[in-house]
């Protein structure tokens, strides 16, 4: 990255500007790129003076030439303690540079603008802080805008779910009402199929007993009589017994009117005999 070449840049600048005060042997190491030795040289003079704070920056710039980003950070607070604004400056440049190369975006802002309160007329510390300020507002505008894909993305991919959720609903649906039209229409079958056995059985129940009822019936035909024309013979009856009675009335009447004729005529003779005598 580009920000990454600056800030390495003015990490070895601040370095040189801050150890020549010390000797030249441990700039030569480190412009050499020998950082071993220049660590050697740097641990050796503290073993003398422990207290020595352009010793402590040397090694916590050799260290973070190698990488030993703990052992930097240790040795640039150190420095931080000490009473020269410069050199407190550059701890501070060189440890917003450490932040910045262990993403720790937020306090390596902080220190750059410490360098700055400490050094105004510096202008490295001012212009690596714009870099990383500008770094993270861009970082933050991927990040709303991956943040926003992501959101659409998973609004996109609940939607899809539900659209699936959808299908597989109705999917069972039309399954299950396509299982129940197949078991109302086997069940239809099946009803229709006992129907008809019922019915040819009854129809054949029916012809057995029509049979059986011929062949019992056809002895008897002769001594049977109609209901209706035994009911007709018995009102003849009645009535020619009815006829017989009123006859036999009549002629006892007729009997009777003779019988007082004949009484009225004797009656008559006697009274004509009696006048004749």
């Amino acid at each position: 990255m580009k920000i990454h070449k600056l800030l390495f840049i003015f990490l070895g600048f601040l370095l040189v500007e801050s150890i020549v005060a010390i000797d030249d042997k441990g700039v030569r190491y480190f412009r050499e790129g020998d950082f071993e030795k220049a660590l050697e040289y740097y641990e050796s003079i503290l073993r003398k003076q422990i207290h020595n704070k352009e010793a402590q920056f040397g090694l916590g710039t050799t260290s973070f030439q190698t990488q030993d980003f703990i052992a930097a950070e240790e040795a640039f607070k150190q420095v931080l303690e000490s009473e020269e604004p410069e050199l407190q400056s550059r701890s501070h440049y060189n440890l917003g540079n450490l932040y910045f190369q262990n993403q720790k975006f937020e306090e390596s802002l902080a220190h750059y603008k410490k360098s700055i309160e400490l050094n105004p007329t510096d202008p490295e510390p001012k212009w690596n802080y714009e870099l990383v300020q500008r770094m993270i507002q861009q970082q933050s505008e991927k990040n709303n805008d991956s943040s926003d894909d992501s959101q659409e993305k998973d609004e996109k991919n609940q939607q899809d779910n539900q659209s699936q959720d959808q299908k597989n609903k109705d999917s069972q649906e039309n399954q299950s009402e396509k299982q129940n039209d197949e078991g109302s229409q086997d069940n239809r079958s099946e009803q229709e199929e006992k129907k008809e056995t019922n019915q040819e059985q009854n129809r054949d129940n029916n012809t057995n007993n029509s049979q059986k009822e011929d062949t019992n019936n056809q002895p008897q035909e002769q001594n049977q009589t109609d209901p209706t024309l035994a009911e007709k013979n018995e009102e003849g009856a009645d009535s020619l017994k009815n006829k017989m009675n009123a006859q036999a009335i009549l002629n006892a009447l007729k009997d009777k009117e003779k019988i007082n004729k004949r009484r009225q005529m004797n009656r008559v003779k006697s009274r004509k005999t009696e006048k004749d005598w």
